[in-house]
C-alpha cells in the first residue's frame, strides 16, 4: 500500500491547557491556524544580588550568558509535507509593568560535564553589560519562529516551531513587561499535489561489503519479523551517487532510498573509519565547532522538501552556524560503530536475542539509575545528577529503580556490575564523562568516583541487555585516540588503560560507550553518548537530551522513534543550540523493538 500524506491538517487541533486551536481551510478564504495562549502571572523570587524569573508555561529559557535569563514559551506545529507556509505572525494583548527591586539575573557560562580535571572553582556567572546598561529592551524582539521537515509519529510533515517571550525585560528601568495573552497566526498554502512514497521498504542497511555476510541472519531477522529490510554497501553508494565527498554520497543514496524504497530507518554499520561521519562546524559558546555527528544522515529535506546539504553558504564547511541546517530527522537513524568481523557478529547476535527473548521477563522492568554531585562547588549546593536521575524515575515509573548514588556510598565498579549483570530494560548516568569511563562525585568531597572501560570485561548480563543514555561528554566519541589525552596530568590512568587492554595508544580506540555494545558477555543493547564535549542542565545540554528521551518512551515502539522524538523536542524548546542535538549520537539499531518481539 502507498502512503500517501494527505492535504488537510494533521495534528494540531489537540487543545493546549494554554489557548486554543482554531483553523480555516475555506478555499475563498486564507488558510490559517490560530492559536490563542494564556499565560499566569510571573512569579519573583530573589538570588542573592538578582532576580530570578519564573513562569509556570514556559518551556524553556532564554540562557545566552551574560544576557538577562529569562522564561520562554515555545511549541511546534504540524503541516502536511509539501505545505508551503506563507506567513507566521504574533499578536499580543496589553502590556503590564512589572517593577523590580533588583536586577534579572544573568545566565551563567555553561559548565562541562567531563574529564577528571575540574578547574572550575566558582560559577562563572559576568553581566553583559553592553544589554544591561542598554536602553533597549531585552530580548529585542518578543517572537520568532523556524521552519523545518521532519518525521512526526513516523508521518513525514513540515515544522513551524515558535519561541515566544512573554516578559521581556529594560535593564536600565529595571522592569520587566509582561503580557498574559497572545495569539499566534500563520498563514500557509496546503500542497498542490498528494505525496507518494513506497512502502517497499522499512529499513536499510548501510554497510562496506566485508560486513555484508555477516549481516544476513539479522536482515533475515528483520523480514521474518514483518520489518522488510534490503542492504546497500558503501562501495555501491560510491559507484553510483554524486556527492561532494563520501558522506554526502550516503546521503544522496538515502534520499533515494526513502523516496523510492519508502525506508523510515537507516541502519549504519562500520566505524568511522568504515563509514564515515560528519564533521560539523556548529559551534556553542567556547565549545568546539568540529563535531561527529550522524544527526547529517537523518536530515534529508529542508523546510521547503529541498536536499538539506548543511553547506547553504557552499564553503565545503558542514554545518556552521550561518548554515541555514534544518536538523529535524527526515529518517531514523543509528550506527553500529563495528570494526572488524568479531564485532559485526557479536553485535548481530546480540540484536537478534534481544529481540526475540526480551519480551515478557521481569528483568526488563528493572531500570539503573546512577549518579552523584556533578558540580561540587559552594555555588552548586546539591547532587545534581541525582537530582536529574530523580526527574527520569518519575519518568519512568512502570520501571523498578536500581538506585546507585555516590551519597548512598555504593557507586563503585562492583555495585554497577553488579546491577548490570541483574539485567534491566534501561540505564540512566548522570554526571561527568570521558572517553574511558565515567565518573562522579560525592557529596561533600572533591575526589571522583569512577567507573571505567576495563571494568565492562566483566559484565555477564548474557541477552539481558540495557539501553543505556550518557548524560556526560565524550563517552560517544568515535574518534577517540589515546594518545591524544596523554598530555593530562593523569597520563598514569591512561597508561594503565592501554597496558590492561592491550591496545596500541596511536590508534583509535573502541569509546567508552561503544564497549558496551561489543562486550560478548553482556554490557548493553543501545548507547546514546556524546560525540565531544557537553554541558549539564534540565534546561538545556545533556540533562535536557536524557529528558527528552525517555519521555518519548511512552509513545514509541523502537529505539529510532524515540531518539527522533528526543531530537524534535530538544530543537523546539532549546532553538540556539544545535551542538547538543548533533553531538547525541544513537549507538544501536534504531528499528530496534523496544522490550522484543511477543513470541
Amino acid at each position: 500500500m502507498k502512503k500517501i500524506i494527505p492535504i488537510v491538517l494533521v495534528g494540531i487541533l489537540v487543545l493546549s491547557g494554554f489557548g486554543v486551536s482554531a483553523i480555516s481551510e475555506d478555499n475563498n478564504e486564507e488558510n490559517v491556524v490560530l492559536e490563542s495562549i494564556v499565560f499566569s502571572e510571573p512569579t519573583i523570587c530573589e538570588h542573592d544580588q538578582y532576580v530570578k524569573v519564573h513562569l509556570d508555561e514556559a518551556t524553556s529559557y532564554l540562557r545566552e550568558p551574560g544576557n538577562p535569563l529569562l522564561p520562554v514559551y515555545t511549541k511546534l506545529f504540524t503541516f502536511p509535507f509539501g505545505t508551503t507556509i506563507k506567513d507566521v505572525s504574533c499578536t499580543f494583548s496589553s502590556v503590564y509593568e512589572l517593577p523590580l527591586s533588583k536586577e534579572v539575573i544573568p545566565a551563567s557560562e555553561p559548565t562541562p560535564v567531563s574529564s577528571f580535571k575540574m578547574d572550575i572553582k566558582e560559577e562563572v556567572r559576568i553581566k553583559n553589560n553592553g544589554v544591561y546598561s542598554n536602553a533597549d529592551l531585552y530580548p529585542e524582539t518578543r517572537f520568532n519562529y523556524h521552519l523545518g521537515a521532519g518525521l512526526d509519529d513516523n508521518v513525514h510533515v513540515v515544522f513551524v516551531a515558535i519561541q515566544y517571550s512573554p516578559i521581556v525585560y529594560s535593564p536600565q528601568k529595571n522592569i520587566l513587561y509582561y503580557t498574559p495573552e497572545a495569539t499566534i497566526k500563520i498563514a500557509y498554502e496546503p500542497s498542490q499535489s498528494m505525496i507518494h512514497f513506497s512502502d517497499e521498504y522499512d529499513l536499510v542497511v548501510i554497510a562496506p561489503s566485508e560486513f555484508t555476510a555477516l549481516m544476513q541472519p539479522l536482515i533475515q531477522h528483520k523480514n521474518t519479523h514483518g520489518l522488510t529490510t534490503t542492504l546497500m554497501t558503501t562501495e555501491e553508494i560510491y559507484d553510483e551517487y554524486y556527492g561532494r565527498d563520501e558522506a554526502e554520497q550516503i546521503k544522496y543514496f538515502i534520499k533515494d532510498a526513502l523516496e523510492t524504497l519508502g525506508v523510515e530507518y537507516v541502519m549504519l554499520v562500520g566505524s568511522i573509519y568504515k563509514l564515515p561521519m560528519r564533521i560539523s562546524k556548529v559551534s556553542l559558546w567556547h565549545f568546539e565547532s568540529d563535531t561527529l555527528t550522524d544527526l547529517y544522515y537523518a536530515d534529508i529535506y529542508d523546510e521547503y522538501g529541498e536536499f538539506s546539504s548543511w553547506d547553504t553558504n557552499n564553503n565545503d564547511n558542514f554545518g556552521e552556524n550561518e548554515d541555514d541546517v534544518d536538523l529535524y530527522p527526515d529518517v531514523h537513524v543509528g550506527r553500529l560503530p563495528c570494526d572488524s568481523i568479531e564485532e559485526v557478529e557479536v553485535v548481530v547476535d546480540k540484536i537478534i536475542h534481544y529481540e526475540t527473548e526480551t519480551y515478557g521477563p521481569d528483568w526488563f522492568y528493572n531500570m539503573i539509575f546512577i549518579g552523584g554531585n556533578t558540580f561540587p562547588y559552594f555555588w552548586s549546593p546539591g547532587n545534581e545528577g541525582e537530582e536529574n536521575n530523580e526527574i527520569i524515575m518519575e519518568i519512568m515509573s512502570d520501571f523498578d529503580p536500581t538506585i546507585i548514588w555516590t551519597s548512598l556510598g555504593n557507586f563503585n565498579r562492583r555495585t554497577i556490575n553488579n546491577a548490570i549483570s541483574e539485567g534491566a530494560g534501561f540505564l540512566d548516568y548522570s554526571g561527568h564523562g570521558f572517553e574511558h569511563g565515567m565518573g562522579t562525585y560525592p557529596p561533600h568531597l572533591r575526589r571522583l568516583k569512577c567507573y571505567l572501560t576495563p571494568y565492562i570485561k566483566d559484565l555477564d548480563n548474557g541477552y539481558k541487555l540495557p539501553i543505556m543514555f550518557f548524560d556526560a561528554c565524550l563517552t560517544a566519541k568515535l574518534d577517540f585516540v589515546l594518545q591524544d589525552v596523554l598530555d593530562y596530568k593523569e597520563y598514569r590512568v591512561f597508561n594503565f588503560l592501554a597496558k590492561i587492554l592491550n591496545i596500541d595508544t596511536s590508534v583509535a580506540l573502541p569509546v567508552f560507550a561503544y564497549y558496551f555494545l561489543k562486550h560478548a558477555g553482556g554490557g548493553a543493547i543501545a548507547t546514546i553518548g556524546a560525540t565531544r564535549t557537553a554541558y549539564g542542565g534540565v534546561d538545556s545540554g545533556a540533562g535536557k537530551m536524557s529528558i527528552e528521551f525517555f519521555s518519548a518512551y511512552e509513545s514509541s515502539e523502537m529505539l529510532g522513534q524515540m531518539m527522533t522524538q528526543a531530537q524534535n523536542e530538544y530543537i523546539t524548546d532549546v532553538p540556539n543550540d544545535a551542538f547538543t542535538v548533533e553531538e547525541f549520537v544513537l549507538l544501536g539499531d534504531p528499528s530496534l523493538m523496544i522490550g522484543g518481539y511477543p513470541e
